[in-house]
């Protein structure tokens, strides 16, 4: 019995030792982020490729700007197994490889002077097709940019040959680098494109061909770029839509309440897997499903994880120092703008019963608040589907249904 209860002090007495040596005494390296901004693509024989490619079997593929230089060729599709996402960089004026080897062609357009448009040769080890350009396929591509202040900003523009929803939708993304070419954020974009909705897909500030920095960033600068982006739909689409809303993916799921509280002409709001809790208490929850999935017990996961936060945290202590305590509750309580927030079950990144404690709290206190909830159970923070390994349909098939019936 002794023994035993040496063992369990001695554990302590490590986990005290290990958390004050996270905390205190071996502070953790700044990381650096090195900055790389693309510039938009204004060679029109390049821009004249961008369009969509229509091969044997039915299958249409995408070819759009890539966030950085060159081209992008996307095949959707709702099983992993299927879907594409090729990065075209430029060799020669209508060559292109897939594989950063110069010497190795692995796509050709050319341009057919009979039928006017542009067939496309793709020959990589895992792709083999032939494709001609067809016009009025699904929506029409438009890479734009936009200011906030001083702050060039660059983003992909969807607009629908048949605009049936009059809707238009300005996607926020989640942490980190994140840009256009992160496929879970196209695939959604290419989806309601495809539905009847208008939609801009920016590049983050910092990220592909939107300048600035995010690890430097305040919510209060990121929900200003979105702001810009209402702000050119506004501008320079406003005759083809009469509802506009956004839609905060993760993290983005924060941002969009400063944006709701700075926008009179928003219409909704969607927040997609986004916790309600505080970016400090979101993160320790994160670190501490990390520690258990590596086989460590709850019990010493628990304490582990305030270091392991902690950690985390001071990599990026400037961009922690402004976001880390901000709480969107406040701001969802004074909300006039219907809400949407969609949880997935088996979430690990957010803590998700935390999150619906809360909102629930509020609710309770705030009947009449125009505030939804939809769990989508078997699904964890990407929301796929557990038989596809991929984006499920049918929590992109709510999003539709929502917004239509608001």
């Amino acid at each position: 019995m002794g023994r035993k209860i040496l063992k369990y002090l001695s554990i302590l007495l490590a986990l005290i030792i290990l958390v004050l040596l996270g905390l205190y005494i071996i502070p953790p390296k700044q990381e650096t982020i090195e900055y790389d901004y693309a510039e938009i693509e204004r060679n029109p024989l390049v821009n004249s490729k961008i369009g969509w490619y229509e091969a044997k079997y039915g299958k249409n593929y995408q070819i759009t700007w890539g966030a950085k230089q060159g081209l992008q060729l996307n095949l959707f599709d709702f099983d992993r197994d299927n879907i594409k996402s090729l990065r075209l960089k430029k060799i020669k004026e209508n060559e292109y490889d897939t594989n950063n080897d110069p010497n190795t062609v692995e796509v050709r357009f050319k341009f057919n002077a009979e039928n006017t448009s542009w067939n496309i040769d793709v020959n990589t080890s895992k792709t083999k097709l032939q494709a001609i350009k067809r016009d009025s396929l699904f929506y029409d591509q438009e890479e734009i940019e936009f200011y906030n202040g001083a702050q060039r900003l660059a983003g992909l523009l969807l607009t629908p040959y048949k605009n049936t929803k009059s809707v238009a939708l300005v996607l926020i993304h989640g942490s980190g680098i994140s840009d256009r070419d992160n496929f879970w954020y196209m695939h959604q974009a290419h989806y309601l494109a495809s539905n009847g909705f208008i939609v801009l897909l920016p590049d983050k500030r910092g990220c592909g061909k939107s300048n600035g920095e995010w690890h430097t960033a305040s919510f209060d600068d990121f929900a200003s770029d979105i702001s810009s982006a209402l702000n050119y739909l506004l501008t320079n689409k406003q005759s083809e839509f009469n509802r506009m809303g956004v839609i905060g993916l993760s993290q983005g799921g924060w941002i969009s309440h400063i944006v709701n509280q700075n926008n009179k002409d928003l219409d909704f709001v969607i927040d997609v897997v986004a916790s309600t809790t505080s970016p400090n208490e979101q993160v320790k929850f994160e670190v501490m499903n990390e520690i258990k999935n590596s086989g460590v017990p709850e019990f010493i996961a628990n304490p582990l994880s305030l270091v392991f936060a902690k950690r985390a945290q001071g990599k990026r202590r400037i961009w922690w120092d402004k976001n880390g305590e901000f709480d969107p509750i406040p701001l969802i309580s004074k909300t006039t703008t219907p809400v949407l927030k969609i949880f997935a079950d088996q979430d690990e990144n957010v803590p998700v019963q935390r999150s619906l404690e809360r909102l629930n709290e509020l609710l309770k206190n705030n009947p009449d608040l125009p505030v939804d909830v939809k769990i989508f159970k078997g699904s964890s923070h990407a929301l796929f589907d557990s038989e596809t390994n991929w984006i499920r349909r049918d929590y992109l098939d709510y999003l539709i249904f929502w917004i239509s019936k608001i």
